[in-house]
């Protein structure tokens, strides 16, 4: 009799190495630990729900601040420099992978950036680091575990790590984490083993079907040993005959000499297997959940019976939870980064994403000021009550012939003196014209 068997790969940490005369660090035991992250993340549909919601309520409806009506240029560079697309992409690798990156493009004399993209963080590998601790550089290739001999990755620098002659450089947006250093490792790991459980599980019920519903089968023969080439041929032949889910439902008819030599069919069952594996599922749903974080399985579209019932007030509790616990950390490791790009253009505005929650779900009660309404909200402040100082009003209410108050269609000079409201399409277009100059 001949007996196979499954040996299941137990679940270990990220390798994180020094590859032996190469300047890179290696991650994962084949240097490939974030194709496991994408994996996980394509073969659990909970694991893949949960990151695609956190991904989204980190971004929101993307990037504003609060002082754009007081600094209207440095608002619009910073639209032009921040494209919504990239900084989802960032959101997306930064959650996924545990860290994310940038590229800073900068003009010819290296004194402002022009234009920052998202680079694939899967695609980099960290320098070893210099006397002083710092990651100079990053090794960029397409496909690390596919990686040849000859191919020679390229270096690009990491921000004020290059020399004038470098026009790129690389941010790279990773969290502490205690113990790692090159790569920090994701916010779900402790869920990762769990993702994989439930990607095996649903393996199980597709090969399953796939053969018959019924892998389970013991089948002997009793007149005799065939050799190992008709052995190979009988079982392919009943594979192909009775295997898949289309042959359900076909019948076995034998014809034998006599009963002694009659083949035997005998089930082997696993008692309540049904019970077994929905218990394997669940188990795995709620820990992968756990995981990330999540307060209420339905912030996410999914529908439970545990936990947050659906009634408004309950509702409203989970989601103001959710976005002080867990994603409003990860947005500000991501400001604080954009911060540090925006700096160095000498761009200084007040960073927030603009929330999904709905405004139902916002104590404006407690909100004492109008920047802080803006914060949380998403609205923008009225372009009348901050575009004029207290001084400006009161000099224009004594000297405004058309009333006592400042009245928005007033005409007189000292009016148009102070006003200082400026379309967006206006200023964008200065700064474009800018841009060019300083490129050429």
């Amino acid at each position: 009799m001949n007996i196979r068997t499954l040996n299941l790969a137990a679940y270990t940490a990220p390798v994180v190495e020094e590859v032996a005369g190469k300047e890179w660090i290696s991650y994962g035991e084949n240097n490939d630990y974030f194709d496991t992250l994408v994996d996980r993340y394509m073969g659990s549909p909970t694991n893949s729900r949960c990151v695609n919601g956190i991904v989204d309520m980190m971004f929101g409806r993307g990037i504003e601040c609060t002082d754009s009506d007081r600094l209207p240029e440095q608002h619009a560079k910073m639209k032009l420099l921040l494209k919504n697309r990239d900084l989802k992409r960032v959101c997306h690798d930064y959650y996924m992978l545990g860290q994310a990156a940038v590229q800073l493009i900068y003009n010819r004399s290296k004194t402002a950036i022009v234009k920052v993209v998202h680079h694939p963080m899967e695609t980099l590998r960290a320098e070893k680091c210099d006397a002083k601790g710092v990651i100079k550089a990053y090794y960029y290739h397409p496909k690390w575990s596919e990686m040849k001999k000859s191919d020679k990755p390229r270096r690009i620098p990491t921000f004020n790590n290059g020399t004038k002659r470098d026009k790129v450089e690389l941010y790279i947006f990773k969290p502490y984490r205690s113990g790692f250093y090159y790569y920090s490792p994701v916010a779900y790991t402790g869920c990762l083993q769990y993702a994989n459980l439930e990607e095996e599980v649903s393996n199980y019920h597709i090969n399953n079907i796939k053969n018959g519903l019924q892998p389970s089968l013991l089948l002997n023969f009793n007149n005799g040993v065939p050799s190992e080439e008709a052995q190979e041929l009988i079982e392919r032949k009943i594979a192909d005959k009775f295997g898949g889910s289309s042959n359900a439902g076909k019948f076995i008819l034998a014809f034998n000499d006599s009963k002694e030599t009659a083949a035997e069919v005998n089930p082997v069952h696993l008692p309540d297997a049904h019970a077994q594996y929905q218990f394997m599922s669940d188990e795995a749903r709620e820990k992968i959940m756990l995981g990330h974080g999540i307060v209420s399985p339905i912030l996410l579209g999914i529908k439970d019976n545990t936990g947050f019932g659906n009634n408004a007030e309950e509702l409203r509790t989970a989601s103001v939870l959710m976005d002080n616990v867990i994603i409003r950390p990860l947005q500000d490791e991501i400001l604080s980064g954009l911060e540090d790009i925006l700096a160095f253009n000498k761009i200084s505005l007040d960073l927030y994403f603009v929330t999904l929650q709905p405004i139902e779900f916002t104590e404006l009660d407690n909100i004492s000021t109008k920047v802080k309404r803006e914060e949380e909200t998403g609205e923008k402040q009225d372009l009348s009550s901050v575009n004029l100082s207290e001084e400006v009003e009161e000099e224009l209410e004594k000297e405004c012939p058309d009333g006592e108050e400042v009245c928005d269609d007033c005409t007189c000079e000292k009016k148009d003196k102070y006003d200082i409201q400026m379309t967006i399409e206006d200023v964008i277009e200065e700064v474009e014209l800018e841009n060019t100059d300083n490129n050429e």
